[in-house]
């Protein structure tokens, strides 16, 4: 029985907790201003610049208020999310002449890719409806990574049924290129110049 009350002792004591400890919370308001250090005769000072400076220090709270029991913690500012540069990218239609910037080309190892001069948003959007109006079907999509899945018809003699088509980041805009079914490689230029001559024509 005692030890049961000694365990009831204890977890009230904790529940209580700081509660028999006494209030300081507001003895910063009866701290003293000290004067600046005062540098003697033959004593050399080069200049002054406090390291922890208090702002608007003629304006600091001194001694406790009437009817202030402690000090309260102010509220930070309530936070709205706004939602991120993407989201509001991909909310905003795309203009509709800007498809006209796409520009069919090649790389430095005179591979073809498209360029588009605009956002992923957009290059995105406006290569995903050239595609649904070509006979290059979208099989799956992950915009994240910035790839198209396709079915890829003989006519285009790819020598595989499927490839990927890939939308990258580049300093001169969206590069757009045909890779192969794993994702590892360009295709051969002569079937990845077909696909991308078709998708092109549906882009301008």
């Amino acid at each position: 029985m005692k030890k049961a009350a000694l365990m009831l002792a204890l977890v009230v004591s904790a529940a209580s907790g700081c509660s028999w400890l006494p209030d300081s919370s507001l003895n910063y308001r009866n701290a003293q201003v000290l004067e600046p250090i005062q540098v003697p005769e033959d004593g050399v000072f080069i200049g002054e610049q406090p390291l922890y400076s208090v702002p608007r220090q003629e304006e600091r709270l001194v001694g406790r208020g009437e009817d202030e029991k402690r000090f309260t913690v102010p509220k930070p500012p309530q936070l709205v999310v706004l939602g991120s540069a993407d989201d509001e990218e991909s909310q905003q239609p795309a203009p509709k002449d800007a498809s006209s910037k796409a520009i069919l080309a090649r790389d430095g190892n005179g591979y073809p890719i498209i360029m588009m001069s605009t956002r992923f948003a957009w290059a995105w959007e406006y290569v995903g409806e050239a595609l649904a109006n070509t006979d290059l079907k979208i099989s799956d999509r992950d915009r994240e990574v910035g790839i198209y899945y396709l079915k890829v018809p003989e006519r285009y003699t790819l020598g595989a049924k499927t490839a990927q088509l890939k939308l990258s980041h580049t300093t001169n805009g969206i590069q757009v290129a045909v890779l192969n079914e794993e994702g590892s490689a360009l295709v051969e230029k002569t079937p990845g110049q077909a696909i991308l001559e078709r998708i092109f024509e549906e882009l301008n």
